[in-house]
Formats: C-alpha cells, structure tokens, sequence
C-alpha cells in the first residue's frame, strides 16, 4: 500500500512540474478529447464603435501539433429599452418599461488569421498575435425618444399592434376623481367639470370646507358619470402621454447591440482551442 502510495505521489509532482515549464492559458476550461492549442487574448477595449474594429493582443501555442491558423468568432445580444409615461394624472404616476436582452445572431465567424512562425516571442515562449476584427456599422445603437411630435407607425413598429390601447386601459383601470378632474381640465375636455360633480362638506376640516367627489349611490360608492367616461373614449393614445409642460410625447424607445467575442486557434489536425469570451458593448 506505501509503494503505490509514493508512486502516486511521484507521478503528480512530475506532472506539475512539466506544466509549470510552458505559459497555461487555459483559463478554467475543461479539457475533453484531443488536446488543441492553448491561447488567451486581450482586446483593446470594453466598448467599440459600430462599424469601426477592435484591437487584440494573443497568446498561444501547442505542445501537441503545429499551428495551422486562428479565428474571431463572436455572438450578437439586441437590448431593447422601452418606456412610455402618462405625465396626466394626479393620484399616481403611470409609467410602463421594460428592458430585454436576447441573442439576436448565433456566434459566428468573423475573420480568419493566418499563422506564420515569425510570430513566435522568445520571452512569452508563445507566439503573439497583434491584429483586430471588424465590427459592423448596421451594429450601432438607435434612439427614439420624447419626440415633439407623435408618430404612430413608430409607436406600433417598436412597441406593436396593442401596446397604445392596452397602456391606455390600463391607465383607465387607476383613474380616480382627481386623476379625471387633472386630465380633463388639463386638455381642455370639459367646461365646467364641476357640473358632473358631487361635493360633501368635511368637518374635520373645517366649518364650510367642502371635498369634491363623483356622485355617490346607495351603498355610498363614488360612481363615473357617464358624461366623465364617454369623454374617455375620445381621447386619443397620443394626448394621455403628451407632456404639454416640456413640449414633447412622454415616450422613449432604445435599441443597443453588444458582442461576446471568442478566438479559435486551430492546429494542423483541425483540432482548435479558444479564449475566455470578451463581452463588448457596441456604441
């Protein structure tokens, strides 16, 4: 039992010495099947302009096989900022958002480098790669927000056939006797807004102080009058999000794309190894 105890032990320290002697860039990647090259790389930035390149710097080598050539490979993420407030109301703040990010396009190949053995560096003991990969110009970020003035293709082409009425009921469902009187005044729907309107005087504040409120029924809950209601339906999704104090359509739509960046470094055999993946954002 102690000799194959010391055996074990022996060929573990032999193992770890011959790993020591080269650069290791694998970079908690599990290795299975034939053994490809090692490689790391750094790119030049986190952020890149659409349309422009992105410089790297790589490392690597085999102990294996000769090195046959290199390649950039990387994914696309679409990010989709979407938002739309109703500036109206009195009681609440009515504000719809959402932020998604999805994988718009399946990690593909970039671009291809050839190996040539001049590349080798005496001091890193790998060969070193300095070059760049492009990025598209249909890649760059779009904006569509507070506009002065409204366009419904846009609002159906970024946010879809339903969204105007489903935000539109949804601010409805919240209204309350404040929220109406604020709108409608606001927007000039009503005259006299009073006329539809019930009052009841509150003690607790006062000899004389009256509340305001919609008509109340037996049971004493307030109800909409149905002059206050019909007036609803005539109001279209552009004037509830319509911010009349600073000029513009409370509505904001952002399309953003980013990359997850790989290198392949492929031997003679046609077996590959590769980089830890560099998340970039695209500007």
């Amino acid at each position: 039992m102690k000799t194959k105890t010391i055996i074990m032990a022996i060929a573990a320290m032999t193992l770890v010495v011959t790993s020591c002697a080269k650069h290791d860039f694998f970079d908690e990647q599990t290795i299975t099947g034939k053994v490809g090259p090692e490689a790391y790389w750094e790119v030049g930035s986190a952020v890149v302009s659409a349309g422009t390149s992105m410089d790297f710097s790589a490392q690597y080598y085999s102990s294996v096989s000769e090195i046959d050539h290199s390649e950039v490979w990387y994914d696309i993420e679409e990010t989709l900022d979407k938002s739309v407030t109703c500036p109206w109301t009195a009681t609440f703040t009515y504000t719809l958002s959402s932020n998604v990010t999805q994988q718009k396009r399946v990690s593909q190949l970039i671009k291809e480098y050839a190996h040539v053995q001049d590349l080798w560096s005496d001091s890193l003991h790998a060969f070193l790669l300095e070059d760049a990969f492009p990025v598209s110009g249909t890649l760059a970020p779009f904006e569509w927000k507070q506009p002065v003035q409204f366009d419904s293709a846009k609002m159906v082409q970024y946010f879809g056939d339903a969204y105007m009425q489903e935000f539109k009921d949804a601010v409805h469902q919240k209204m309350t006797y404040a929220d109406y009187r604020k709108m409608y005044v606001g927007m000039g729907k009503l005259d006299d807004f009073l006329q539809y309107t019930d009052s009841t005087e509150d003690k607790n504040q006062g000899e004389g102080v009256y509340v305001y409120h919609f008509p109340k029924n037996a049971e004493g809950e307030e109800v909409v009058p149905y002059a206050i209601d019909s007036i609803w339906e005539t109001i279209g999704f552009a004037e509830l999000i319509e911010n009349s104090a600073n000029g513009y359509y409370d509505v904001e739509y952002k399309r953003s794309y980013s990359l997850n960046a790989i290198m392949r470094v492929y031997d003679i055999r046609g077996v590959y190894g590769r980089t830890v993946s560099k998340h970039i954002e695209i500007n």
